[in-house]
């Protein structure tokens, strides 16, 4: 389904690059084809999951992704301390 559906609409929608792929750390998930599927289509950095340098807290049915990612981009932009607001923006856009 993932190489087969997924991939497939997102290329085709021209934003197959834009995507933070995301998913629980479920061993079906993690399956060596798969990480290989994620990791031929995105960088590491663009995908959360168990074996990726960004690991999605396993067995976390109540975090949602926005939780999570909100709060890791929150703790990688404030460990710097921004003194403006150009400052801030600079920070947000090195991520990506």
């Amino acid at each position: 389904m993932l190489r087969g559906f997924v991939m497939r609409q997102l290329q085709q929608r021209g934003c197959l690059r834009d995507i933070i792929y995301m998913q629980d750390g479920a061993p079906p998930h993690i399956d060596r084809r798969v990480k290989q599927l994620l990791r031929q289509h995105f960088t590491d950095s663009w995908v959360i999951s168990r074996h990726f340098p960004t690991a999605w807290p396993p067995r976390s049915p109540d975090i949602t992704p926005c939780d999570f990612w909100l709060g890791f981009l929150k703790d990688n932009i404030y460990c710097k301390r921004p003194a403006s607001l150009p400052d801030l923006k600079d920070s947000i856009g090195a991520m990506f």
